[in-house]
């Protein structure tokens, strides 16, 4: 990891701002979604879980640390399902 690597994610951490104000604008191949302030990280953080919840099923409504639980009971079943739909068709395959 260079440099130049570093520098991006510790300016896109918040941690400092570049002096040059045109490389952070897009200009040097950096783009923004748009002109306005970036959202904030608890913005961000409550559009990531409304995705979750829409994609959990029974995750609406759900606390986050319910949802969480949620999440992981979800991912384990279908973890199981590949893995039953997968030696069924190892059996019946030839």
């Amino acid at each position: 990891m260079g440099k130049a690597w570093l520098e991006e994610a510790r300016w896109r951490q918040g941690g400092f701002h570049r002096l040059n104000r045109s490389t952070r604008h897009g200009i040097s191949g950096m783009s923004r979604r748009g002109k306005g302030r970036r959202p904030s990280r608890a913005a961000a953080v409550e559009r990531k879980v409304r995705t979750l919840q829409r994609l959990v099923p029974g995750g609406r409504g759900l606390q986050p640390e319910q949802l969480f639980l949620r999440t992981a009971d979800y991912i384990f079943l279908l973890r199981l399902q590949v893995h039953v739909l997968r030696k069924l068709s190892k059996l019946y395959l030839p």
